[in-house]
């Protein structure tokens, strides 16, 4: 385990560190590799709502306590916390929940303490795709703060995994906070497949000047993420009216203002992270990490 843990880090500190380019590079080119051209039932998981369904339940699971009945992962409460913070309505998450147990990802169970009650958990398979997700998210702070560094992180360890996502539930409000406050993001994210097309966008427009006649084709983006081409044509189009990409043909190019946007959201999720995995090894080793008193509070403000 790490020998320290490092003070909080901020998204500001994150953005400004000079080696942030690199960081992102390394996020765009692991999130794609796990998300593109996969099978028809992975392309599911980049929807949105989707995505925050999934999650959910994977940190539902790890904070339940059989003797605790708030803590139970029932379908009302994962309703109750999508309607809440806007993510999916009550129908919508019950029929991405039904899709999602039909592919395996998730089972149910019958709570011990009260037979009528059903629970959700993820399934084998569900926490292998989740595991994958955490390495690609905490790979670029690995390569920035090398020292201590994330190792628990970025390897298969089932003890952080669990606990990272049991602490995770409380960083959901947090994290729909500066997704509204980001014009481009609460934009791409909330639509089908629209994280995977700004990602991919990032990743084709990197070597374009911001203000060169657009030159990158957007016509073949929407196979590599199981999307129509008309459904790109129709996103991207918006996003031109809104100043996110300019649009000649068949040809994209991304504005400054949608490079600001995902460059802050991906420091926003960086910050974010920091702060999990440091509540998470204070879980897991309390004697051998900061103030328990100052993370109690770290925790509060999320």
């Amino acid at each position: 385990m790490a020998s320290e843990i490092r003070l909080e880090l901020s998204a500001d500190e994150i953005l400004a560190h000079p080696q942030f380019g690199m960081a992102r590079d390394i996020y765009i080119h692991e999130m794609l590799a796990l998300h593109e051209n996969q099978p028809t039932e992975n392309r599911l998981l980049i929807d949105g709502g989707t995505a925050s369904i999934f999650f959910s339940v994977i940190i539902m699971n790890a904070g339940y306590q059989p003797d605790v009945r708030s803590t139970w992962p029932t379908m009302q409460l994962l309703k109750s916390r999508m309607e809440a913070h806007g993510i999916a309505s009550s129908r919508r998450t019950h029929d991405i929940v039904r899709r999602l147990i039909d592919l395996g990802y998730i089972t149910t169970f019958t709570a011990q303490r009260d037979r009528r009650s059903t629970l959700l958990a993820p399934t084998d398979k569900m926490l292998a795709h989740d595991q994958r997700s955490l390495i690609v998210y905490f790979h670029p702070l690995h390569a920035l703060f090398p020292d201590p560094g994330y190792p628990e992180a970025i390897r298969p360890d089932p003890a952080f995994h669990r606990v990272a996502r049991e602490v995770s539930i409380g960083f959901l409000g947090h994290a729909q906070q500066f997704i509204l406050a980001n014009p481009v993001i609460a934009f791409f994210l909330p639509r089908q497949a629209g994280h995977m097309i700004l990602t991919k966008l990032m990743h084709l427009c990197s070597d374009q000047d911001d203000h060169e006649v657009p030159r990158v084709s957007f016509v073949k983006i929407g196979d590599s993420f199981g999307v129509s081409r008309t459904h790109v044509r129709k996103l991207l189009r918006e996003g031109e009216s809104l100043g996110f990409v300019r649009l000649l043909g068949d040809s994209v190019a991304v504005t400054p203002a949608c490079r600001a946007g995902f460059e802050r959201f991906l420091a926003d999720t960086m910050a974010g992270n920091d702060l999990v995995y440091r509540l998470a090894m204070a879980k897991l080793a309390p004697a051998a990490v900061a103030d328990p008193q100052s993370l109690g509070a770290a925790m509060a403000d999320l």
